[in-house]
């Protein structure tokens, strides 16, 4: 079983990941990535989807959406939130290497580092093809990640994060493979003992190898920015997101 596979790692790490000020932020966010694209409506495929904080926020502004996940836990919350302001959702258990609805969405996004899960570049570069596949011609793709330049520039060994209740997440990271994969080691600390523990690994880009990969799936590169904000993708920069369109 991949990492990501295991539910147990999303139920343990939930309230480290979604805290409610993540998930009310995606209310700003999904107005920002609107301007960005420049796409005011239509079909909506929120790849990667977790608790549904953009599927949620899109449906809220008129959009047909399609939030895609492989994990269970997460669409179950999603729903739940979905089902408490009566927005309809569709939402579908599937892996992105095989989620593919050709000619059918006018904006995809994939958020929060949700890309390059994958062991293979080539199973990175699958996913990237069944989006540009599943998009409209001329639909746009947002992608949000960590970028190379970013991490280089913040890049410790170790982190923690608390919650109120005292439990603690204590991030271990090395770089791997020549800057191509960040490896990391997070344990889960209760009362002193470490609760659970994961290791794993994934791929890290720059913003011109993200560039190259989306040329080579039939994408149109149009602008690469610093955050969803849309800042500079420059020496302040917080967050890599590129936007680009299906040729």
């Amino acid at each position: 079983m991949e990492w990501f596979e295991d539910e147990e790692f999303w139920r343990e790490l939930y309230p480290f990941m979604f805290p409610d000020s993540r998930m009310e932020k995606a209310e700003e966010d999904s107005d920002s990535l609107i301007e960005l694209t420049g796409i005011t409506g239509g079909d909506v495929l929120d790849l990667c989807c977790g608790p549904g904080r953009f599927s949620i926020a899109m449906a809220r502004r008129g959009f047909t959406v399609t939030g895609v996940d492989r994990t269970e836990y997460l669409l179950e919350i999603a729903g739940r939130r979905a089902s408490l302001e009566d927005l309809s959702v569709e939402w579908v258990l599937e892996d992105m290497r095989s989620f593919i609805r050709s000619d059918c969405f006018d904006l995809a996004i994939c958020m929060f580092t949700s890309f390059g899960y994958f062991e293979k570049h080539e199973e990175n570069m699958k996913v990237l093809n069944n989006i540009r596949n599943s998009l409209k011609q001329g639909g746009k793709l947002l992608i949000e990640l960590m970028g190379k330049e970013v991490l280089a520039s913040i890049f410790s060994p170790i982190s923690t994060d608390e919650l109120e209740d005292g439990m603690l997440l204590v991030q271990k990271h090395r770089i791997e493979d020549g800057w191509r994969k960040i490896h990391n080691e997070w344990l889960i600390i209760k009362d002193e003992r470490v609760k659970n523990k994961w290791e794993f690994s994934h791929w890290v880009y720059s913003a011109a190898e993200m560039e190259n990969m989306l040329k080579e799936a039939g994408f149109s590169v149009q602008q690469v920015y610093g955050s969803i904000a849309g800042i500079p993708y420059d020496s302040e920069a917080i967050r890599l997101v590129v936007v680009a369109a299906a040729e």
